[in-house]
């Protein structure tokens, strides 16, 4: 099993946070994805991912797809040897590569276009696929000729930097615009609202706690990352993961655990 990123080109680095390539010889268990606030382009050049559906049932994944917001539990799982190259948005910086509003993509993975997936399948080498995918995504940024909401990409940062823990009122005494008109604006450039952003953002740094900062309990993690309350940080595990940490640290595994780890 492989996982690796690397910086965007200069030209993508205002949309794009990174690229990431995962490769593994072998299907697995099904793994639970913990949402990061970050649209991703995803393009499977071997076996694609099975998505398990609501009701249980398992859906292929599209070779090419582009996966919106993740608010809602989702569990993936390899259906055959993996090769995965992923494109990683800003939260605010996929409005300009799929050209809708990001409030119809919450939750949703879409498929595009399948002839990407057939340029990467027939690239020279790692570097040469990743370019591929480069491409595409630059081609279509460019096509859909559309800015970026400086203001929402202004909020956006503010919200990282203080890794989630900022209030909304803040938010709206740095934006000078009413309440309904930032969610209205988020929705459009990111998908969902500051405050949601914000809970999703605090909710994975306690993994970057644990991951970068040293083995530790949950509960201390959870302390460091901004929750003040053990009950909520446990609620928010069952809201965006499904399960409990104890639950989750038994099953993870392959892909959600380099995705986690990255």
């Amino acid at each position: 099993m492989h996982y690796a990123e690397r910086a965007p080109s200069a030209s993508l680095a205002p949309y794009v946070k990174c690229i990431w390539r995962f490769d593994s010889e072998s299907p697995g268990n099904a793994d639970r994805i913990v949402p990061d606030g970050r649209p991703e382009l995803i393009v499977h050049f071997r076996a694609p991912y099975a998505e398990m559906t609501a009701s249980g049932r398992e859906m292929i994944q599209p070779a090419v797809l582009f996966a919106g917001q993740v608010t809602t539990p989702l569990r993936v799982r390899a259906t055959g040897p993996s090769g995965v190259i992923g494109v990683r948005f800003h939260p605010h910086g996929a409005r300009a590569f799929i050209d809708m509003p990001m409030r119809e993509c919450t939750d949703r993975r879409l498929a595009l276009d399948a002839g990407l997936a057939h340029l990467v399948v027939d690239a020279a080498d790692a570097d040469a696929r990743i370019a591929e995918v480069e491409r595409f995504v630059a081609m279509r940024i460019a096509a859909a000729g559309a800015e970026s909401d400086a203001l929402v990409a202004r909020m956006v940062e503010a919200i990282e930097r203080a890794g989630g823990t900022l209030e909304v009122e803040d938010l709206l005494r740095e934006a000078a615009i009413g309440r309904r008109q930032l969610e209205r604006r988020f929705a459009d450039a990111v998908g969902i609202g500051p405050a949601l952003l914000a809970a999703i953002i605090r909710f994975r740094r306690v993994f970057d706690v644990i991951d970068h900062g040293g083995a530790r309990p949950w509960t201390e993690a959870a302390i460091d990352a901004g929750y003040y309350d053990q009950s909520h940080f446990i609620r928010e595990f069952r809201r965006f993961v499904g399960c409990t940490p104890t639950e989750f640290e038994a099953e993870r595994s392959g892909l959600a655990s380099a995705l986690v780890e990255a």
